[in-house]
């Protein structure tokens, strides 16, 4: 290996050489200082290499008594005396400087080990979330989606609320809930309530034995002052909806072809408020409803019209379904609370009814983005609460649709020798003026058409066949 001198070592050697010459030529006794050469080497150098440049400035000191004709005088052995000294404290400071370095390059290098590991916890972190709360389906059966989560905590993509898409042969769920809370206790009761209805949303019939089977698994799982308020959809092919909701705020219809507005032009006046109360009592939603099936169109813009709310999971486990009617074209909005409290720094809360113009134009996604931008501007850029929002438009469907029903034993029997004998599962093509769950006979709801089958309160769990498509499989309408 070539040497490579020292400069630090070189220097020290140089300004000891200097003072010798000055001391030579001027006849001045600069011996005493002679010792900060080995000082100077002590900033940058380690003790050994700092004790021998201290060792070569002591006896350059014991020699400049010879040629100063003083050797073994008092100024001589003084100056021996202060160079010692010099030498000793230029090897203390090397020592404790060495010592300091090794200990800081002992903790770069644990943070650099820290930061490694801390990096990866984060990304098996953030698969971890996005599995939680994983990317809704572009479109399923007629129906586009494009949801949005925005999380209070920096340092985490999910929190404690909820969205989930899930399609079935009959009808697309959907499910959009806040859990009380914050933290990890309120992410694990989040993926409780998302593991439970997607079960639920493949095995029973009703959106609101779906919203029980929730319920359950709170009651199982949660604390006692835990609960998560919840809003499940069922968006059938011929435009109905079917609400269930469990402490939870009502969602916006907004319509496809709206009047036009003062001050908002595309948009029709908002109705009045909603005229039931919340079952948090928190204060009403911002009016309005949608087209009810046994009525007329009423008016654009405002929360769907609930048949009394129930209380959230964890307080109850009976809930009240609603129902509803969309129109190609429409679009309906699902959020939690954290946009509607959304505060801007002067304590005012997010004004949704202000800003409902900007979910009319573009697509499902541009929508989003824009009253992103606008409740994240009305905050100051910071959000106090999770978000959490799902815009949902309704496509036209080239094929007519097609619902299971369920059937007593005797017509089962029936229909599978006049089939052949295949086994599959019996569905009914709905004509106008028909109700899924019926038969021709135009029996209610979880009734056979005559031959004395399942009553409403006794429907069971959905037949066999029925499938989950996630993100990765959902297939685009016509």
């Amino acid at each position: 290996m070539p040497w490579k001198p020292d400069r630090a070592l070189m220097l020290g050697l140089a300004v000891l050489v200097c003072a010798v010459g000055v001391g030579l030529l001027a006849d001045v006794a600069l011996a005493g200082y002679f010792g900060l050469s080995a000082l100077l080497v002590s900033g940058a150098r380690g003790p050994r290499r700092t004790g021998a440049m201290g060792a070569v400035a002591l006896l350059a000191a014991v020699l400049s008594g010879l040629w100063d004709d003083r050797f073994g005088e008092p100024p001589h052995l003084a100056a021996i005396g202060l160079v010692a000294a010099q030498s000793a404290v230029a090897v203390w400071i090397a020592v404790h400087r060495s010592r300091r370095e090794l200990e800081l390059r002992s903790r770069e290098s644990e943070l650099r080990s820290r930061e490694s590991e801390l990096r990866q916890v984060r990304a098996i972190a953030d698969v971890a979330q996005r599995a939680l709360l994983p990317a809704v389906p572009a479109t399923i059966d007629g129906a586009r989606f494009a949801a949005r989560y925005l999380s209070a905590a920096e340092e985490a993509t999910v929190g404690g609320d909820l969205y989930e898409v899930v399609a079935t042969t009959h009808t697309t769920r959907v499910i959009i809930g806040d859990v009380r809370g914050k933290g990890l206790p309120a992410v694990r009761l989040a993926s409780v309530v998302l593991g439970a209805f997607r079960e639920a949303a493949v095995t029973w019939l009703e959106p609101e034995q779906v919203a029980a089977a929730c319920a359950r698994a709170v009651n199982r799982e949660a604390d006692v002052e835990d609960f998560v308020t919840a809003l499940l959809v069922d968006i059938h092919p011929d435009g109905r909806l079917s609400l269930c909701s469990a402490g939870h705020h009502p969602p916006v219809l907004l319509p496809g072809r709206a009047g036009d507005h003062p001050d908002h032009p595309g948009l029709a006046d908002l109705p009045d408020p909603l005229d039931h109360p919340d079952p948090l009592g928190r204060p009403a939603g911002l009016g309005g409803g949608p087209r009810d099936p046994d009525g007329d169109d009423p008016t654009a813009g405002g929360p769907v019209r609930l048949k009394s709310p129930s209380p959230p999971f964890g307080l109850a486990e009976r809930f009240t379904p609603s129902a509803a009617r969309w129109d190609v074209g429409d679009r309906l909005l699902l959020f939690t609370d954290g946009l509607i409290e959304a505060r801007s720094p002067g304590g005012e809360f997010f004004p949704l009814e202000q800003h409902l113009d900007v979910l009319l134009g573009g697509s499902p996604e541009q929508a989003l983005d824009r009253l992103t931008e606008r409740v994240t501007a009305h905050a100051g850029g910071h959000l106090r609460d999770d978000l959490a929002m799902l815009l949902i438009e309704r496509l036209p469907l080239a094929v007519e649709p097609t619902v299971p029903r369920q059937l007593s034993p005797g017509v089962l029997a029936d229909e599978r020798r006049a089939t052949g004998g295949s086994g599959e599962s019996p569905v009914v093509r709905l004509g106008p003026g028909d109700e899924p769950g019926t038969t021709d006979g135009g029996d209610e709801p979880g009734t056979t058409d005559g031959n004395g089958g399942v009553d409403e309160d006794a429907r069971g769990p959905a037949p066999s066949g029925w499938r989950r498509l996630r993100a990765g499989r959902a297939h685009r309408a016509p």
